[in-house]
């Protein structure tokens, strides 16, 4: 097979064919040119030449010749019309080769560059979707930090309820992946049970009824105990625990942290997605752990702040005491009144027109208005008796061993001062009081009641025309 192959014109070059084609076809002119020569100088030849021979030689080698011909004329055809498409833009397109020659070798070098392009477009390609990808990670950790950001600005400042920050916290951590959801559970009534406080974007998830208890057994149970965070993803080992967690509640994929500070754990977030195939990445564990730790942090603050009221008892502008201190005293007060069957009286007072007072005089003003109502209430009352400021304008009195009557003889005689005393000393627009008296256990036996009544009987007073007492 080898030396047919070597003496076949198939893997000759081009040139070669060329020359071949050229001299089939040159053939037949020649021919005519000996018949001519063979009628016209050797005439006794002519019964010897079989003119129909000649004839048909010369029709199979023309015939030789062109298909010669087309046989180098059709590929190149073929490879032009297939360039043409793979230049459009169709890089799966191939062209056949057929022959060793230089068409073949064009044909071959053309679907080497068609490949070596369609696989830096797919390159390309997933390049592009990469960038894609990392540009949406880049996002959703821009996002995820401003919500930080946000949640520490708002932490600091003070100014927003502790429920508020953890709500917009867990629909922040919601938020970092697409069809989230997340579950904030902390103590119930102090015990140690934890049950749902919050959530956002719970639909399908069977959570809201869930409780995680410190002694339970379910896979959750365990981060009271182990305060490590729970994994349950496509990465996640499997386990029937975990399966069996997963299929009761719904969940696809699943983050629980503890929300601790040292050994003490606050609460339990839980944040999860229904995305299929899905694996958490060490970094999205840890951002969400970010905000765990930031809403940790707002409970230990809002707990810090709670603790500190309750530790200051007076007023820093009037220097009287406030209204958690005198409250709780009041509810001594009560208790010992009962015990000895003594009284125990409470007024309450309110300076009358005072927003608009606020408005025409301003903040510099009213705080010095407050100041000689404070001075004036210590100056008019019996030594045992403990003076507050409850509100903006509104101010206490406590009156152990004081009856209704007697705290009422007391409230009046402030009230006339009050009246009677141009509190601005400048001789204009004249402030004055409405008060309202309670008394144990006849208005109430606890000191929200005795508060509400008295308070009730402020209103009264200004309903009914203002600078009076009511008792």
């Amino acid at each position: 097979m080898g030396i047919f192959r070597k003496l076949s014109i198939i893997n000759k070059s081009l040139r070669y064919k060329l020359m071949l084609a050229f001299s089939l076809m040159s053939i037949i002119p020649l021919l005519a040119c000996v018949y001519i020569i063979s009628m016209y100088i050797f005439p006794q030849l002519e019964n010897l030449v079989n003119v129909t021979t000649i004839i048909f030689i010369s029709i199979i080698i023309s015939i030789l010749g062109l298909i010669l011909a087309k046989g180098l004329i059709d590929p190149i055809i073929e490879m032009a019309v297939e360039a043409k498409i793979i230049a459009g833009g169709d890089y799966d397109r191939k062209i056949s080769v057929y022959t060793d020659d230089e068409v073949g070798n064009l044909a071959q070098s053309i679907n080497s560059m068609t490949h070596k392009i369609r696989l830096n477009l797919d390159e390309l390609k997933n390049y592009g979707q990469r960038m894609r990808e990392v540009n949406v990670e880049i996002n959703k950790k821009i996002l995820a930090l401003s919500s930080l950001l946000q949640l520490g600005d708002l932490i600091s400042a003070g100014t927003v309820k502790l429920d508020s920050l953890l709500e917009l916290a867990v629909n922040k951590v919601s938020l970092i992946f697409d069809t989230g959801f997340g579950i904030l559970y902390m103590p119930k009534d102090g015990g140690e049970d934890f049950v749902k406080r919050l959530s956002y974007n719970i639909d399908q998830e069977r959570v809201g009824d869930l409780i995680i208890k410190k002694d339970g057994h379910s896979i959750i149970d365990k981060i009271l105990i182990e305060q490590s965070i729970i994994v349950l993803d496509k990465s996640a080992k499997a386990s029937k625990e975990a399966e069996k967690f997963k299929a009761s509640y719904n969940i696809k994929n699943m983050l629980a942290i503890p929300m601790q500070f040292g050994k003490k754990v606050f609460g339990v977030l839980i944040v999860g997605n229904r995305l299929d195939d899905f694996r958490y990445k060490v970094d999205d564990i840890d951002l969400i752990n970010i905000f765990a730790k930031q809403m940790t942090i707002a409970i230990e603050s809002d707990i810090l702040n709670r603790r500190t009221e309750e530790l200051v008892i007076k007023d820093d502008l009037t220097d009287l005491y406030n209204k958690s201190f005198i409250s709780a005293r009041l509810e001594e007060e009560i208790k010992r009144a009962i015990f000895y069957q003594r009284p125990c009286s409470f007024i309450v007072f309110d300076i009358d027109n005072f927003k608009n007072f606020r408005d025409r005089y301003g903040e510099l003003a009213t705080e010095e208005v407050l100041k000689r109502m404070a001075k004036l209430l210590k100056d008019n009352i019996p030594p045992v008796g403990k003076a507050a400021r409850t509100g903006g304008n509104e101010f206490a009195v406590l009156l152990p061993e004081k009856n209704k009557k007697e705290a009422a003889h007391i409230a009046e005689d402030i009230r006339k001062k009050i009246e009677a005393t141009n509190l601005l000393r400048e001789g204009k627009a004249p402030l004055t009081v409405s008060g309202g008296v309670s008394e144990n256990p006849i208005d109430g036996t606890t000191a929200e009641e005795l508060f509400k009544r008295a308070t009730n009987a402020v209103k009264e007073a200004k309903s009914s025309g203002k600078n009076r007492i009511i008792a």
